[in-house]
């Protein structure tokens, strides 16, 4: 008796070139379809065992999600530092642009203080 066999992987694909990788790694007869692992074949013979390819799948699955929780730590850390970096120059602009702002009103830089991602300034003006 002839069937076919349809198994739906559960897990979402959110990165197709992870799975695509994992997939390659172990050289299994399972697609991606609309970012699912999806197992469909027509058993003409009936030799293909569905609870071995549910298995199949499973393994699959936890593949893709500690490779792509690693790639997430990976990405997380190059996103914070891009992030501090973008703040250290937005902060060291700002502090240019009040100083340049300051001598303009006739106030003179006594004292300048960068620490903790603070700036402090002391400010001096002579009025006679």
């Amino acid at each position: 008796m002839s069937r076919t066999i349809n198994i739906k992987g559960k897990v979402i694909i959110q990165n197709i070139d992870i799975a695509q990788e994992i997939l390659n790694e172990l050289n299994l007869n399972i697609k991606i379809r609309n970012n699912q692992f999806i197992f469909n074949e027509y058993d003409a013979w009936d030799q293909i065992d569905a609870s071995e390819k549910v298995d199949e799948i499973e393994k699959v699955e936890n593949l893709y999600l500690k490779k792509f929780s690693i790639y997430l730590k990976q990405v997380e850390v190059e996103e914070r530092l891009r992030l501090e970096e973008e703040k250290r120059i937005l902060r060291e602009e700002k502090a240019d642009l009040m100083i340049a702002n300051a001598k303009k009103q006739g106030y003179k830089l006594k004292k300048e203080i960068r620490e903790d991602n603070t700036i402090k300034l002391v400010l001096q003006k002579r009025v006679y």
